[in-house]
């Protein structure tokens, strides 16, 4: 996945009026499971992890190495697939920047000026939590590794989304166009264009269940008329969000939803319902082999996952839209 290809997808879904499902995965079994649902509704999507899911990949509880031992994962299952996935970090907030993302990029630069094909295709920061100006000027000192290491960067503006996300916890608070606007000039100083770059706004999002979305959708408009910017806007905190709302969020701007606790519910109630049906027989050691091994749970978990994100893709708008030529892989040759 270029850069290029990468913006690509992503200005065909804003001029065309749909989105992408944005997974996050936290080991091979959900990997596999957000692949092969964006296969089976034959959409282009992403794949991202969180430094939650980072640290767990690591023995050492390292974001860098468990970004990198995850990534490389992500990026071998890629190959296989079908339509185009993107491989994406998610949330880096501004207390983590020198300690997870930073490093990161320096470290994939590195691997890639030794050789190694590219891991990851783009990387967030989220400066939802600071002042404008702090955010800005972290995104000043991020654009410069991120075009090194060949990606592109999402970011967040001012204001605040409700719920937890990685042990953060927030009421929401609606992001403003001058904000926004701080936001887009910072970018139009690097050379960079609105197609260049992901924009996540608060329009009542909630992150989790712990707080109901108060959404309004109309707010993406509205910032797009005040500052006289299309925006490829990001909708964070989409799990548990009205149908109806979505639709209008895409409707508005809206080319990729993140969505996290509506695939970990799914997950968890395949293995839950596998166990049910077990009626018991896996705590039998003598009787029980085909319930406890983990291969045939994992694969109820993975089947359920892969459920919900065909719902999503189809919801969203993107589910078919892979069997077109300029959304095919770049690892696909084009037949004429």
């Amino acid at each position: 996945m270029t850069t290029e290809a990468l913006k690509g997808l992503l200005k065909d879904a804003h001029d065309h009026g749909y989105a992408y499902p944005a997974i996050n995965v936290s080991n091979l079994d959900t990997g596999i499971a957000a692949m092969a649902g964006l296969n089976r509704a034959k959409s282009a999507g992403f794949v991202q992890i969180s430094i939650g899911a980072a640290k767990q990949a690591s023995p050492t509880g390292d974001p860098v190495e468990g970004s990198i031992v995850l990534g490389r994962t992500l990026r071998d299952l890629r190959k296989s697939q079908h339509v185009p996935i993107a491989i994406h970090t998610d949330h880096c907030h501004a207390d983590v920047v020198d300690t997870w993302l930073v490093p990161l990029l320096k470290t994939l630069k590195t691997l890639q000026d030794a050789g190694e094909e590219k891991i990851f295709d783009s990387f967030m920061f989220d400066g939802s939590h600071d002042e404008i100006g702090d955010n800005v000027a972290t995104i000043r000192r991020l654009l410069p590794l991120v075009k090194a290491a060949g990606g592109l960067l999402e970011v967040e503006a001012g204001g605040k989304w409700g719920g937890m996300e990685d042990g953060v916890a927030d009421k929401a608070v609606f992001s403003t166009p001058e904000d926004v606007a701080m936001i887009q000039r910072e970018f139009e100083a690097a050379g960079l264009g609105a197609d260049d770059y992901l924009l996540a706004v608060a329009f009542g999002n909630a992150h989790g269940t712990a707080v109901v979305p108060d959404l309004h959708p109309e707010l993406l408009r509205r910032i797009a008329e005040r500052t006289g910017e299309r925006n490829l806007y990001v909708f964070h905190g989409g799990s548990g969000s009205p149908d109806d709302d979505v639709r209008a969020a895409v409707a508005n701007g809206v080319v990729k939803m993140n969505v996290d606790t509506d695939t970990q519910y799914a997950y968890t109630a395949g293995v839950d319902d596998f166990f049910v049906h077990a009626h018991g027989v896996q705590r039998s050691h003598s009787k029980g082999k085909k319930f406890f091994d983990p291969r045939h749970w994992n694969a109820a978990g993975r089947a359920s996952m892969s459920e919900k994100v065909v719902k999503v893709a189809e919801l969203l708008g993107s589910a078919g839209r892979a069997e077109s030529v300029s959304y095919r892989s770049p690892l696909e040759p084009v037949v004429a």
